[in-house]
């Protein structure tokens, strides 16, 4: 029998049940009752659904016209069931383990719990009355509790949870495949790490591994990998080898995650099917090498970078994903304030001169960078970018890589592109005093000039260009405007909840009570959406020193920082710190996340 429909957990003393002889209510309706949505949001949802071929709520919340939680809300409503959040849940592994994944996918069902002779389940539609007895057939529970869940939810869950673990088990059931190969083809792993750490293997080694990367449990784990790091938005995957294990870890939101630990006796065939992926020298094991990968996912082109490193128990691998153009923001979306955003476009509209935009690595400063371009890209301007690598492309500009082998250095290159005509320059890195010299000289010359530097902060830049040798005239006359940029984690949108500042965090962020006090700090509470951390995504915070005359007099005579930074107050200048600070009181990040990456002692 199909019993009383109740929540998750805890179970309430008495719920109300589902009646299957009724059509149920439909969901556009209730939530325009609701005053949730208009006819004409609902209308326009559908159309996209008939595209999409996902469920309404999905949509309504893809095209955000509602929230997941009101979907939850209407669907209550719509089939008179208890709806569960399955962020919120942790189904038991004894229920988990009653349902193939195969019926999981086919009746949208998620097994939550076994309670005496009672199982408890999470159907998309609960009033699938077919898949409610195969469920029964097929576990041998004919006792359910149906609960229902929203599309995103149920996605969500099945590949943070079961897509994950199913693949894995099916990857290393496949080893005992791979090591009869390996024998077979007379391979010893553990005499494999002793050669490659003693000398260069031999080619009878290096062609066994190549044999053995190709077998099946292999590829899938790679494919695995990168699959894995898309879909969980990882800008960085680290294959790390150690003296006992081997560890893959994904960087996501800046922080690494562990994302598994496969068997130590894989390393060898792992790097060796990396490296033939990125097309790297194979029987090369001594020195770092770099190379790109490409694989299709989704019906679209994947781009990684993929750099190799010696280290004393075997080669780790680094791939960074690269973005699409799709996923480029512009700078409107980008994050400045309205003042900053102004005096960067005042910046980008000038016909010569150089704007720098500093940063540690990974801070954000090429995306900030190709937002700008792409704001001047123009049919009537040439621009010209040189980097390395080209992490991205955009249509209508020039991309040209570095390639030190071929002779394609930063300093070459940029003398090569000043004789083709260039508008606007993007020099990826102010490397050293040649590379300085040559751009500064090309601001000075008619052309407008972008670029990155490393430094800590706006001003800092002034004193790292002088001692990269660069004349204080050529600096004061060519500058336009520095940019300083961190990246700080968000606080998840779909467990966020209102929190009260930390006395260490008041303490080092110096906060006063009057700031406090109308401050609306949030924390995220941790969910399966962002995988119990409490954040989800990144945002940019900057500051922006604006060089106008005084200050050009400032820099030409190389004045100190305590000169420069009252002018530049002035002139609208906010520190690092202070736009940390005002994000966090306005709830998109923690106090905790901007003493983690702004805070520096004094």
């Amino acid at each position: 029998m199909t019993e009383t429909p109740r929540a998750a957990s805890p179970p309430p003393a008495k719920a109300t049940g589902a009646d299957y002889h009724i059509r149920p209510r439909l969901l556009g309706e209730i939530l325009v009752e609701e005053g949730v949505a208009t006819t004409e949001e609902i209308e326009r949802a559908l159309e996209t659904q008939k595209s999409s071929g996902v469920r309404l709520g999905s949509v309504l919340v893809s095209l955000g016209i509602c929230c997941e939680a009101q979907v939850r809300t209407a669907l209550r409503e719509q089939f008179g069931v208890e709806v569960v959040d399955l962020g919120e849940v942790v189904p038991e592994e004894k229920a988990l383990d009653l349902l193939p994944l195969e019926l999981v996918r086919r009746y949208e069902v998620i097994p939550l719990k076994l309670e005496g002779n009672h199982l408890w389940v999470a159907m998309m539609d609960p009033y699938n009355l077919a898949a409610i007895d195969d469920i029964r057939f097929s576990t041998g529970h004919s006792r359910l509790v149906i609960t229902t869940c929203t599309e995103g939810d149920f996605r969500r869950f099945i590949e943070l949870h079961l897509e994950t673990s199913s693949l894995i088990d099916e990857i290393l059931s496949g080893e005992e495949f791979y090591h009869r190969a390996l024998q077979f083809m007379g391979v010893d792993q553990d005499a494999t790490l002793v050669r490659e750490a003693e000398g260069e293997p031999s080619p009878e080694l290096v062609t066994s591994l190549q044999l053995a990367s190709e077998q099946s449990p292999i590829v899938s784990l790679c494919n695995f990998i990168l699959i894995e790091a898309i879909h969980r938005g990882a800008s960085d995957i680290h294959v790390e080898p150690y003296e006992a294990f081997l560890r893959v870890r994904i960087r996501v939101d800046g922080q690494l995650r562990t994302l598994l630990t496969p068997p130590k006796r894989l390393q060898a065939t792992m790097l060796m099917r990396l490296k033939v992926m990125s097309r790297l020298d194979i029987a090369n094991h001594r020195t770092p090498q770099d190379g790109h990968l490409m694989v299709r996912y989704e019906g679209q082109s994947e781009h990684f970078r993929v750099s190799t490193l010696p280290t004393v128990y075997g080669e780790k691998c680094v791939i960074r994903l690269l973005k699409k153009d799709s996923s480029l923001l512009s700078l409107d979306q980008i994050g400045f304030a309205p003042l900053e955003l102004a005096r960067l476009k005042t910046a980008l509209a000038a016909p010569q001169g150089l704007i720098l935009v500093t940063g540690p690595t990974g801070s954000g400063k090429t995306t900030t960078l190709y937002a700008c371009l792409s704001l001047i890209n123009r049919s009537e301007i040439n621009i010209v970018t040189l980097e390395d690598p080209v992490e991205a492309t955009l249509p209508g500009i020039n991309h040209v890589a570095i390639h030190e082998r071929g002779g394609v250095t930063f300093a070459s290159g940029l003398r090569s592109i000043l004789r083709q005509d260039p508008d606007v320059i993007f020099v990826g890195e102010m490397r050293d005093p040649e590379v300085c010299s040559i751009a500064l000289r090309a601001a000075l010359t008619g052309h407008l000039v972008l670029s990155t530097l490393h430094t800590n902060s706006a001003v800092e830049t002034l004193t790292r260009l002088e001692d990269m040798e660069v004349a204080p005239y050529l600096l004061a006359a060519s500058l336009l405007l520095l940019v300083a940029q961190r990246l700080l984690r968000r606080v998840c949108s779909d467990c966020a909840e209102p929190t009260v500042a930390a006395e260490e965090d008041v303490a080092a962020l110096r906060l006063t009570p009057e700031q406090l006090a109308t401050a609306q700090l949030r924390r995220g509470r941790g969910c399966a959406r962002c995988q119990q951390t409490g954040y989800r995504g990144r945002f940019a915070v900057y500051e922006c020193l604006w060089i106008d005359t005084t200050l050009r007099q400032l820099v030409r005579r190389q004045a100190r920082a305590e000169e420069i930074l009252p002018l530049a107050r002035k002139l609208g200048w906010r520190p690092l710190i202070e736009a940390g600070i005002a994000s966090a009181f306005q709830g998109e990040t923690t106090l905790a996340e901007v003493r983690r990456v702004l805070y520096q002692v004094d």
